[in-house]
């Protein structure tokens, strides 16, 4: 399918969701991802071309390829990848609410080649070089373990294969990481509900979550004791707040604060980062190491209009990529 029938095929999908929108679909935490674009005609249109733009470098390699969507969130970039012709496409999440709105995604396209996996990226059961090429949307700075993520990639990916990692955390970028503290330190601290730096939090906040986790859990502690805990589990899921306060009742003393202004939380109950900070040169290092070839992009302007404006800040990536929150890393497997 060519470019101009995909662009109109996807908004057709973005349209029929729209009017199919009920109450199940808002709940789903999701949703998120994906209703800022279900406005008008304008904002589909952005999202197909913002997916495009992360195509762009590797969009000879897309047709009868298998692709994986690593970190799908809605989906909508699945059905963007079948829509351009992927022989097969692997939209892959570890939130359940991700792949359930994936599903709603698939169905109202109508596509059958698309395949969606509940699953940690890091713990992907697939056989070595089997895959052709592998997008990472906005996904890794939220990853538990994304080097694990990376010795994956490079299993899977048949030589020549392709990694394209596209993230809004740019750890480069002095204005980036001092938008990420306030966001980190406001929905780890700040009860109530607040946005921030685009972020929207209802009134539940991460050393709430985990007050209420160990709450639950042991329902024999005191107040004070429960405080400590919660602010001694800093950055742990849930299942390892429980094993570290065990831990702590049963006599190891080791357990203490992990938290400093300028630590990125861990979301205790989907066992998800906030948002990490990644610094690009780092990530191109570490991809080396797993037998990648890289070059960095800073990002630009995503919309078809300023498409000559984001080839020029582009072509200067290292310079501009001080500047703005987003990166992205084109990677060829060696």
């Amino acid at each position: 399918m060519n470019t101009k029938n995909a662009e109109a095929k996807f908004l057709s999908i973005l349209k029929t969701l729209k009017k199919s929108e009920n109450e199940y679909i808002k709940k789903l935490d999701a949703y998120n991802y994906i209703k800022d674009y279900l406005d008008n005609e304008t904002t589909m249109l952005n999202c197909f071309y913002c997916g495009l733009n992360d195509i762009h470098y590797v969009e000879n390699n897309i047709f009868g390829k298998t692709i994986i969507d690593a970190g799908c969130g809605s989906g909508a970039f699945s059905i963007l990848l079948s829509l351009l012709g992927a022989r097969k496409v692997y939209a892959i999440d570890f939130l359940a609410d991700c792949i359930e709105i994936t599903k709603i995604m698939i169905g109202t396209a109508n596509l059958d080649n698309i395949e969606t996996v509940q699953s940690d990226i890091g713990e992907l059961n697939f056989s070595e070089e089997s895959v052709d090429g592998i997008f990472s949307i906005e996904s890794i700075s939220h990853y538990r373990n994304y080097k694990t993520s990376l010795n994956i990639a490079s299993k899977v990916l048949k030589r020549g294969g392709f990694l394209v990692i596209r993230d809004g955390n740019n750890g480069a970028s002095p204005f980036t990481r001092k938008k990420n503290y306030k966001v980190w330190d406001t929905f780890e601290n700040h009860p109530g509900t607040i946005s921030i730096s685009g972020h929207h939090k209802d009134n539940g906040y991460y050393l709430d979550e985990r007050r209420n986790i160990i709450k639950n859990e042991f329902t024999s502690l005191s107040n004070i004791k429960i405080e400590m805990f919660a602010k001694y589990t800093f950055a742990y899921s849930r299942e390892k707040i429980i094993e570290a306060v065990n831990q702590f009742i049963k006599g190891d003393f080791s357990l203490k604060s992990e938290y400093s202004y300028g630590k990125c939380p861990l979301d205790p109950i989907t066992d998800c980062y906030m948002e990490l900070l990644i610094k690009p040169k780092d990530l191109v290092h570490e991809l080396k190491n797993h037998g990648f070839k890289s070059k960095i992009y800073s990002s630009g302007p995503s919309r078809k209009s300023l498409r000559v404006l984001r080839f020029f800040w582009e072509l200067f990536s290292p310079i501009t990529i001080f500047f703005p929150r987003a990166f992205k890393i084109i990677s060829i497997k060696k």
